[in-house]
């Protein structure tokens, strides 16, 4: 069993033809955010994760367990946050294989799946990795590491050894300003 893993911004299925198009895909860093979809709270960027696959024979026409779980770096469950309290971040699926069309007996079949993150994730920076089991199969090379940088900052200016917040221009002499 073979299991590749990618992140994209963007995917799309195509079922029938066993195809995906995916837009910006093989990125690993992504930003902390205030997403219009979340009003104060910072998330990643949303994306998809993807796992493409090839099953030996036997696991083809069956069905098959797909679980995407998000990891630490150092391979502990990331939990976020949800009404019912702190849920881990895993999604499991039902996927079966077709048996390659055409081909000799006993060749392998492949699939694919993708897993929408929108609108993003609450994480803490980091780094992280989405991992695959498959058929209750799992490899610690089925992952795909990413990392989550802080939010952008302000600019912030010094005078005299303070910090103090960027100041409007002072107005040009010889004009005056409205008081409105």
């Amino acid at each position: 069993m073979k299991v590749a893993v990618v992140l994209a911004d963007k995917g799309t299925n195509n079922p029938q033809a066993g195809t995906l198009n995916l837009l910006n895909v093989g990125w690993v860093q992504t930003q902390l955010t205030e997403h219009p979809a979340a009003p104060g709270q910072l998330l990643t960027q949303p994306h998809v994760v993807v796992a493409f696959f090839e099953v030996e024979h036997n696991l083809c026409n069956v069905p098959i367990d797909l679980v995407l779980e998000l990891l630490t770096e150092d391979g502990r469950p990331v939990s976020i946050p949800s009404p019912a309290g702190p849920q881990p971040v895993r999604v499991s699926s039902i996927t079966t294989v077709a048996s390659p069309a055409a081909a000799p007996i006993a060749t392998p079949g492949s699939g694919n799946a993708l897993i929408e993150i929108f609108p993003g994730l609450p994480l803490q920076p980091g780094t992280y990795r989405w991992q695959v089991t498959l058929a209750g199969q799992h490899h610690e090379e089925w992952y795909a590491a990413f990392r989550v940088l802080p939010p952008p900052q302000m600019p912030q200016f010094t005078f005299g050894g303070s910090v103090a917040p960027p100041q409007p221009p002072p107005p040009k002499e010889g004009t005056t300003e409205d008081p409105e």
